[in-house]
């Protein structure tokens, strides 16, 4: 498993706004690494760490033959767009 930390993405433009911010265990986000297509990932773990949550989530890339999981490790700032989970919880 390969893990991305938010060095490795790209942030949302501030002139953007994201169209949710209350991101709960199990909503899926969508980010974009800095080299490759957008993934999607759901969200495992939040927590805050030095002033601002933290986010985890894990993320399957690539077809059957040569997939690869990720634990991306990012942001408020670093999601472009999310999709809440029916009946998630905190």
């Amino acid at each position: 498993m390969k893990t991305l930390y938010p060095n490795s993405l790209v942030a949302r433009p501030e002139s953007v706004s994201l169209n949710e911010t209350n991101i709960r265990l199990g909503d899926t986000v969508y980010l974009q690494p800095l080299h490759g297509p957008k993934v999607a990932g759901t969200i495992i773990f939040s927590s805050p760490i030095f002033g601002c949550t933290t986010y985890t989530a894990d993320a399957t890339v690539g077809d059957s033959d040569t997939s690869q999981r990720l634990r991306i490790r990012f942001r408020l700032k670093d999601i472009h767009h999310v999709a809440n989970r029916l009946g998630a919880t905190h």
